[in-house]
């Protein structure tokens, strides 16, 4: 799977996803009231989904004048700033939100996505693996999956493979992990386990473009021109402006040459 494929993948259970609608009438008069703090984080993250990031960092900001202590509202400021290209001010954020709340499996492994994400992988890692022991956290193969990630961008892909097969001992249905499986099983010269990973995929989710495209190299690897034809053509009908369909061209332009 290309770069930017595997990291629209990552998986993150972030405060942003947690926050659910906010039902009581907030009382604006104190700025300490966690019910208007409560509301004014909705909003910031609803602003946020939109794309309209001032407003978003309005009632983001408002929202942590009246509640300093939710652990939610540094996680939402810090994907904010994340997005703002502030990097600096983002891990701020984030390492705040999991002193607060040190042991919300999510919180920490959000932050282990930001962590890894700018390169610092051995701290990213370790806390994906600590959200992942969590006996509490409800995803811990979320948190596994990431620290694989984590350790492909470091070069390692040994461990990468030890925690995505740890993901799918917690959960075996877990296609995400399956799909990044295949991928170092192709990459290691490894065709036939790679496409045993891929049937697998099959079965519990429909195609995407990176696992088309990557059963169209399997096939081609493994000799049988016709699937892997056949793979191709599903790849140019159903998805014919991604990424991959592109690198299937360009294959398919030098094979001829």
């Amino acid at each position: 799977m290309n770069n930017s494929a595997r990291a629209s993948s990552i998986l993150t259970a972030s405060g942003l996803l947690l926050i659910g609608c906010v039902t009581n009438t907030p009382q604006f008069g104190d700025k300490n009231d966690e019910s208007a703090a409560a509301y004014n984080l909705q909003l910031g993250v609803d602003y946020f989904r939109q794309g309209n990031l001032s407003l978003a960092k309005e009632k983001l900001d408002r929202s942590m004048q009246q509640n300093p202590k939710s652990a939610q509202v540094y996680v939402a400021s810090g994907m904010l700033y994340d997005r703002l290209g502030e990097t600096s001010k983002a891990d701020q954020y984030l390492s705040k939100a999991v002193s607060l709340e040190p042991k919300d499996g999510d919180i920490v492994n959000s932050y282990a996505v930001f962590l890894c994400r700018k390169g610092d992988y051995k701290k990213g890692e370790e806390l994906a693996l600590k959200a992942a022991g969590n006996a509490l956290y409800k995803t811990p193969e979320a948190a596994y999956f990431n620290a694989g990630n984590c350790a492909i961008d470091a070069k390692r892909p040994a461990d990468a493979e030890k925690y995505f097969r740890s993901a799918l001992a917690v959960r075996p249905n877990f296609t995400p992990a399956m799909l990044e499986l295949a991928q170092l099983e192709f990459k290691a010269g490894n065709y036939l386990p790679a496409r045993g990973f891929l049937e697998r995929f099959q079965q519990f989710a429909k195609p995407t473009s990176a696992s088309l495209w990557l059963l169209v190299q399997v096939e081609y690897a493994l000799g049988n021109a016709g699937l892997s034809a056949d793979y191709a053509r599903r790849l140019k009908q159903d998805f014919p402006t991604s990424a991959e369909t592109r690198f299937l061209i360009e294959f398919e332009n030098k094979s001829r040459s």
